[in-house]
């Protein structure tokens, strides 16, 4: 069995950080010295061989960190570039502290030392510097928010109480979720309104170049964009800190 397992490599990690080969858990993650770097404790009964075990165990490990690599490349990498600058540096160590995903206001100080000449490197790491969020793009994506929480929670002891939003949804409407563990599946908080970051920057874009004279009016694009009911939009926009205008639609 060890042998199939290991040629075939018909395994996959569940989300309660279990491998699982055939309907079978055959191991599963353990804490390991960082969130992106697991331990492996083989399931097995006495009829595994200590040889067997550890090649399995070998095997595993380096399928596990190989899974990781793919998926979370980017996150991975920021504790791996080697930079000069301190500020870089120092944004980077709070990106990885915080699962790729950090608020812009948090390390507003940081980001404003790196000159723009300097800020190439940062682009050239996949980070995106956004108008409310420092983040990673590609950690957004569906397969890598799964696998990323599962491993956050795995290191951090977290109960597995809160589910993380179905895929491709830009907008959430409720009070049930916690905000912090929103901002790590990749979601900001206005009141009760949670909008996914990379589309609120889209967002902010879309309303500074449709802004004249310190006025923005309001269209179907960027309601479309949000993918929320009109009036859900109006009081995104008011919980956003923006004021509406007396003419219809606009907001300053």
């Amino acid at each position: 069995r060890v042998s199939l397992i290991m040629e075939n490599k018909e395994i996959f990690l569940d989300e309660k950080c279990k491998i699982i080969w055939k309907n079978n858990i055959i191991a599963r993650l353990k804490k390991g010295n960082n969130y992106l770097n697991p331990e492996i404790e083989i399931i097995a009964d006495d009829a595994l061989n200590d040889i067997s075990k550890s090649k399995l165990e070998i095997f595993l490990k380096n399928w596990v960190d190989e899974h990781i690599k793919e998926t979370l490349g980017d996150l991975l990498n920021l504790n791996k570039e080697s930079v000069n600058n301190k500020y870089i540096r120092a944004l980077t160590f709070q990106l990885f502290e915080n699962n790729g995903v950090i608020k812009r206001e948090a390390v507003d100080e940081i980001v404003k030392s790196i000159k723009t000449e300097e800020r190439k490197k940062i682009w050239s790491m996949g980070i995106k510097i956004g108008r409310y969020h420092i983040f990673l793009p590609k950690i957004l994506k569906p397969k890598a928010v799964s696998l990323r929480i599962s491993l956050w929670r795995l290191f951090y002891q977290l109960a597995a109480n809160q589910d993380i939003p179905k895929s491709g949804l830009n907008y959430l409407n409720d009070k049930k979720y916690n905000k912090n563990f929103l901002l790590l599946c990749g979601f900001e908080k206005f009141k009760n309104h949670y909008v996914r970051i990379d589309i609120l920057e889209k967002l902010f874009i879309k309303i500074l170049n449709k802004t004249i004279k310190r006025k923005f009016k309001i269209d179907a694009e960027m309601v479309n964009l949000i993918g929320c009911s009109k009036e859900n939009f109006y009081n995104l926009m008011l919980s956003m800190n923006y004021k509406k205008s007396k003419e219809i639609d606009t907001y300053f």
